[in-house]
């Protein structure tokens, strides 16, 4: 939060506090200056008392200008922050599928085919073809899209499948795709399966 409002009214404040003070001392009926050597006239002292109560005043609104700034602030930020955790995993997944599908292309050449909807993509690589589905979308994969992915790889003649998803899988579709010949590639397989290869390379060195 920016300070101003907290700096105008604080010397609003000390500017009030003094001529309240000089106003009690030097008043023309002063009630705690019992000598009239150093009385103010009439027009210093009303002077004085209206500086008080302008500066009271003053005080008043720019602590509250202050709290209107501060609670508007929390407001922004709370508006901000599902925006902030949303663009995060939006980020969070595009890396993921960066990763996973340059996993996929060190294991052969990906590639769109006409015997398949535009949302899947074939693998082929070491004498082998595979069917791949990438969830772009921000939900787990379930039971019916692995059921699609199957029925492309029937409709392809292809006979195994990856299906590739940043938030997971559900139950059903894991079990589903156990019987089918389909991969599950999410977050926690990626990092394994890029362990395992790393550990294979420093193997070989």
């Amino acid at each position: 939060m920016n300070n101003k409002w907290l700096l105008v009214s604080s010397v609003s404040t000390v500017l009030g506090i003094a001529a309240g003070a000089v106003y009690l001392l030097f008043a023309e009926h002063s009630l705690l200056l019992s000598s009239n050597n150093w009385v103010l006239s009439a027009f210093w002292s009303a002077f004085m008392l209206w500086v008080f109560v302008l500066m009271f005043i003053a005080a008043l609104v720019f602590n509250v200008m202050a709290f209107f700034e501060l609670d508007q602030q929390h407001k922004i930020n709370g508006l901000a922050w599902p925006l902030r955790r949303f663009l995060s995993t939006v980020n969070k997944q595009q890396q993921f599928m960066q990763h996973a599908e340059d996993f996929l292309l060190q294991q052969g050449k990906l590639f769109s085919s006409a015997k398949v909807s535009t949302e899947y993509k074939c693998l082929q690589g070491n004498g082998t073809e595979k069917l791949v589905y990438f969830q772009h979308q921000e939900q787990l994969v379930d039971i019916n899209h692995i059921r699609a992915l199957f029925q492309q790889m029937l409709a392809a003649d292809i006979k195994m499948g990856i299906a590739v998803s940043y938030l997971g899988f559900s139950n059903q579709a894991r079990i589903f795709a156990r019987e089918a010949n389909i991969e599950l590639l999410d977050v926690k397989r990626l990092k394994k399966q890029q362990k395992q290869d790393k550990a294979q390379q420093f193997a070989l060195v």
